[in-house]
């Protein structure tokens, strides 16, 4: 018994009626010897004129400028708290806790986006050594004791970052930096006592 062959056919939609507009080509396929460009812009040429303030010189800011790309160790432009870890690790010394590291950042960092730019680190740079600490700067060192924000130093955070520093102090030499910031015999410093000694000592300097 022979069977008929199925004819039916699959109705298709007339091409008047497709919009051209909404047909998507296939993706290319690219040869192994071709790649996609992308436009990087150039960096804008460094002009140390645009950096120069009432304190600075156009060869001061040379100088800072040649500081500031040994520390961008990534060469982008910035500082980076890892920048600044490399550096200390360069140096051997003194390695600082990744809090102190911040910190160091965020004491320069105008606009808090947690890097140092160039013209920030040209006020750093430009910040003469005879100029007076506010009290803010000295609850910034405050800080840099009390990783713990305890509100208060005890004679273990002085050990620590004399460690830290490489400073063989002996117990009675601590003992003695909390007396002189701690009038009221409480065995610790706090932040006021600490600020007020610090005062002191810039008096007398």
């Amino acid at each position: 018994m022979n069977r008929k062959k199925n004819t039916t056919s699959v109705p298709t939609l007339p091409q008047s009626k497709i919009n051209q507009s909404l047909l998507v080509p296939p993706p290319q396929i690219m040869s192994p010897n071709q790649s996609y460009s992308t436009y990087i812009p150039p960096e804008p040429k460094f002009d140390p004129n645009d950096y120069i303030t009432g304190s600075t010189t156009k060869r001061d800011i040379i100088l800072y400028k040649e500081i500031f790309d040994f520390l961008d160790s990534n060469n982008n432009g910035v500082i980076q708290p890892m920048d600044l870890r490399k550096a200390f690790a360069s140096a051997g010394k003194y390695q600082p806790k990744k809090q102190i590291i911040y910190q160091m950042i965020a004491d320069f960092d105008q606009d808090q986006s947690g890097i140092i730019e160039f013209r920030e680190f040209v006020r750093m740079m430009s910040m003469h050594p005879g100029e007076k600490d506010t009290d803010e700067d000295f609850e910034n060192i405050f800080y840099q004791f009390d990783l713990d924000y305890k509100g208060y130093i005890t004679i273990d955070d002085l050990r620590e970052m004399a460690s830290e520093c490489n400073e063989n102090l002996k117990d009675e030499d601590l003992e003695n930096i909390i007396k002189a910031c701690d009038p009221e015999g409480n065995g610790t410093i706090r932040k006021q006592g600490f600020i007020r000694y610090m005062k002191s000592l810039q008096k007398k300097n």
